[in-house]
């Protein structure tokens, strides 16, 4: 196989071909396989004795380098390509599908789309450069509803299905679930705290969040429900083991006195806990990294919590979530720089929605990150999140029990069909008792039917 295509963007057609063609088609494309030619228009695929022309959209109008990344880039409404029966999103492209002899056209741009939602510079336009994220509101996903759509497994299905009529053969993927965890608080209330909250708000009254801050009252029903610090880790270690499935905690490593401290990472319950997960002995069980907010654009932060971090784990880490999702590209060279190697990149998995659940970027599979503005594929691999426990939370009043869980059993479905990875995050943290236990019983009801046969 050959794939010839205009040589400009070099970097960006470089990754966009190759994470189709060799992450999620497993076909084992090689650079060699790659020709760029100032003679040609589009992208030209040639195999089996037959061509493919997918047409150039995008790339081919911005041939200096980063001038595709201006904000008027970003489409306002989602057009459709039309081929064997499917209605396919374009982000850029015609919809155009000729066939003539042995030559196929494809107006639908695949490679300029694929690279507009795996790398996400659409984020970097609005807000996340600046602030770590941007409005949800404003992305194109959700702006035309397609954020519970794999768009990019839906570009992968039409290159199969040419590609295999050309006689191409593909490597399968095995589907698999991964439960993480954000620890964003552990540590059950003492007798003493209680005692102390109770004279506290019998003078000044109940706190004004009582989900964040709990009234005595609810400190001592927490203590009677989870005991110990180890409480919640133990119901969803053995939710795990009783699933069969690969399961993720990301530690924040505050110290007290700090913007983020929620629990103290030098603790000797916060110890206990890693020391009682690691005993545990489960190649399935990694525990990780989850910096701090306040490490965003501030290096010396970031430094100090990773280093904190190695720490409390005997070892660096292989797997990291920013805390509030707060990252930029500097924040993901932090991680390359700090936890990657050329023999082991660092596992990733920040590519989430806050307020819906539903594909981010488009896709369900691990795959490289790429950094666009340094215009190159980094040492990172993200593992994109498609359903959080805190968005079922705050919607759940919102629809009736006969749909309640559909959006969520129409993603898992979506990722069991393309032989996915499917991504959950349940949190770890302090709250009222009744808030835990129903979390409890909704990551279990998500489970149950992820591994459905």
């Amino acid at each position: 196989m050959q794939i010839k295509c205009p040589s400009n963007n070099i970097p960006e057609r470089k990754y966009a071909i190759q994470v189709l063609f060799n992450n999620l088609l497993g076909v084992g494309l090689t650079e060699q396989d790659i020709c760029f030619d100032d003679s040609v228009q589009d992208y030209h695929i040639s195999t089996g004795g037959k061509q493919i022309i997918v047409q150039d959209h995008f790339f081919q109008r911005f041939p200096k380098p980063l001038s595709y990344l201006q904000r008027s880039n970003i489409p306002d409404k989602v057009d459709y390509f039309h081929a064997f029966g499917w209605e396919i999103p374009m982000v850029y492209g015609v919809d155009v599908f000729q066939e003539e002899g042995d030559c196929l056209t494809v107006g639908l741009d695949i490679f300029a789309s694929t690279f507009f939602w795996m790398t996400r510079w659409e984020e970097s336009l609005l807000g996340r450069d600046e602030k770590g994220d941007c409005s949800e509101s404003q992305l194109f996903s959700v702006r035309n509803s397609l954020h519970q759509r794999p768009i990019v497994h839906e570009y992968e299905r039409l290159l199969r299905k040419l590609l295999g009529d050309c006689g191409v053969h593909f490597k399968e993927r095995q589907y698999k679930v991964i439960l993480t965890h954000d620890v964003d608080g552990m540590l059950t209330p003492t007798y003493a705290d209680i005692m102390r909250d109770f004279f506290d708000q019998k003078k000044n009254g109940p706190p004004q969040n009582t989900i964040l801050n709990l009234t005595w009252k609810s400190e001592r029903n927490y203590k009677r429900a989870f005991p110990t610090a180890f409480s919640q880790f133990e119901f969803y270690t053995h939710l795990a083991k009783k699933y069969d499935i690969v399961e993720w905690f990301y530690f924040k490593v505050c110290a007290t006195g700090e913007e983020e401290a929620t629990y103290c990472h030098n603790d000797q319950k916060v110890k206990r806990v890693i020391s009682q997960l690691q005993r545990l002995n489960n190649p399935n069980l990694l525990l990780g990294f989850h910096p701090s907010q306040t490490t965003f654009n501030n290096e010396p932060q970031w430094d100090i919590e990773s280093q904190r971090i190695m720490e409390l784990l005997g070892l660096k880490p292989t797997i990291g979530r920013n805390h509030h999702l707060l990252y930029n590209l500097p924040m993901l060279r932090l991680w390359e720089k700090t936890f990657s190697s050329d023999v082991s990149p660092l596992d990733i998995s920040n590519c989430v929605f806050h307020g819906r659940n539903g594909f981010r970027c488009g896709v369900a599979v691990p795959f490289p990150l790429f950094d666009y503005y340094d215009r190159r594929q980094m040492n990172l691999i993200e593992h994109p999140n498609q359903i959080m426990d805190t968005v079922i939370r705050y919607n759940y009043d919102h629809y009736s029990d006969e749909n309640r869980w559909n959006g969520e059993y129409s993603i898992i479905d979506k990722v069991k069909e393309i032989n996915g990875e499917l991504v959950l995050t349940w949190h770890i943290y302090i709250r009222r008792q009744n808030i835990i236990e129903n979390g409890f019983g909704w990551c279990e009801r998500m489970l149950e039917y992820a591994v459905q046969k």
